[in-house]
């Protein structure tokens, strides 16, 4: 998408989901500290696969903005990761966001060819957990239709554990559609 930091190219390389259960097309803005927020976009074309035979209106279902809210808070928590890694081996954790919009613009910096191999290499320890959705409180609170761009709003309000809960909102331009808490849980993969 047009203002975004990053689209698809990074995206497939952080989240496992590929369409047409990839329900995050770009990530408009991010950012850290205590209380890290992600802005993610998702637009919703007539041509979706769940689309197919349906009659109109075309209402996207409301299970998938909230599986699209998951992979938002899985995305915000990945880019938290990677900067603790970059801070882990002497880089600035603030340079992370710009990493990824190299890679998306295929940027050839230092920095970017790091990140790069922490992803191609899986040096990241976090590719060896597996992020699991411990509990969902939302409400729904409108439709989505096709045509619309579905815009995730996430923040990560607590850390206990492995446990991290996130405040989400889904909103098509100013409407919120969805909006809640979700609690999302990192356990260790088993090889």
């Amino acid at each position: 998408m047009e203002n975004s930091l990053f689209g698809l190219k990074v995206i497939n390389h952080l989240l496992p989901h590929r369409p047409p259960f990839l329900m995050v097309e770009s990530v408009v803005s991010y950012s850290g500290g205590d209380a890290p927020a992600l802005n993610a976009e998702h637009p919703i074309r007539q041509t979706e696969p769940v689309f197919a035979g349906a009659e109109l209106p075309l209402c996207w279902p409301s299970v998938y903005v909230i599986e699209g809210l998951g992979q938002s808070c899985n995305l915000l928590s990945l880019i938290g990761t990677l900067e603790r890694s970059f801070a882990a081996k002497g880089l600035d954790p603030k340079s992370v966001c710009g990493a990824l919009m190299g890679m998306e613009a295929n940027n050839g910096d230092y920095t970017t060819k790091l990140l790069s191999k922490f992803l191609e290499e899986g040096a990241m320890k976090t590719f060896s957990k597996i992020g699991l959705l411990a509990s969902v409180d939302v409400e729904v609170t409108g439709r989505v239709n096709a045509g619309d761009v579905l815009r995730y709003e996430v923040r990560r309000s607590h850390v206990l554990g492995a446990l991290s809960r996130f405040t989400v909102r889904a909103c098509v331009g100013e409407r919120v559609v969805v909006h809640g808490a979700i609690v999302g849980a990192q356990l260790e993969g088993t090889a």
